[in-house]
């Protein structure tokens, strides 16, 4: 990040305590459809009453940008959730009736989006997606409506069915795997770290006692941690390991820290 980037940052994180107006009056709720940036300049909200997302600068509150959610052949959709991939300094939006995955990137070095098929890019050929937060469409089979982003954001595992996962590129954007498993794994309560090098997935079942686990370099299935009691949460400890509360009230620790 250059001089100019570092300042504009602080700027940004000084701005939040502005942006504390913004989001005292958004409930729990509604968590899951806002983001802030990890640079402090952006918080990404969607309104699926009128089908938009709201890219509002956070030193300010104002609206910047009004983005209509719908498919690229314009049928409006609701946002599902919407996460900051802090590494891709991007926002990642994911939609509920369009088979179809956004990245908003925040960066201010990010090469311009353009939509359709562009024959050379160093001759601006095509129209670049407007800013601030253009938007870089994924094109998917069918919506993915919960995510498990890898540590470093450039995978997710969603949902797509009762025993039915897709992995999903954010590099390449597109799908790159489908995986079944026995039971209905919980994307949304699972947890990843790194793991020698590459992302390990930690996804709990629904329907037994049990969390299945994801080899982000293989994308195959480790043998599942078969546990005494259904997992009402999993999480992360300081040290690394990957702890696990179950609904009989135990803690069990199923890894071992990295330290």
């Amino acid at each position: 990040m250059g001089p100019g980037n570092v300042v504009g940052a602080s700027r940004c994180l000084r701005g939040l305590a502005a942006a504390g107006l913004v989001f005292a009056a958004v409930g729990a709720q509604t968590a899951d459809l806002e983001a802030r940036s990890a640079d402090g300049c952006w918080i990404l909200r969607a309104d699926n009453e009128t089908r938009v997302l709201l890219a509002i600068d956070a030193s300010t509150g104002i609206t910047a940008r009004v983005i209509p959610v719908a498919d690229r052949g314009g049928v409006p959709s609701r946002i599902a959730r919407v996460f900051d991939a802090a590494p891709r300094r991007s926002f990642i939006a994911l939609l509920t009736d369009a088979a179809e995955t956004w990245e908003l990137s925040y960066d201010p070095d990010a090469e311009p989006v353009y939509a359709g098929q562009v024959h050379d890019y160093r001759m601006r050929e095509g129209l670049a997606e407007p800013g601030p937060l253009p938007v870089r469409r994924i094109l998917l089979e069918q919506p993915l409506i919960d995510a498990l982003f890898s540590p470093q954001f450039d995978y997710f595992v969603g949902r797509a069915a009762a025993g039915t996962l897709h992995v999903v590129s954010l590099n390449v954007r597109r799908r790159i795997e489908t995986l079944k498993v026995d039971g209905d794994v919980m994307v949304e309560r699972g947890r990843s770290w790194q793991h020698r090098g590459h992302a390990l997935f930690a996804l709990p079942d629904s329907s037994a006692p049990v969390v299945h686990v994801l080899d982000g370099k293989t994308w195959r299935w480790r043998a599942p941690l078969v546990l005494p009691a259904e997992v009402t949460q999993l999480h992360l400890e300081d040290d690394g390991s990957l702890v696990a509360g179950l609904a009989n009230g135990a803690t069990i620790r199923l890894t071992p820290g990295s330290h």
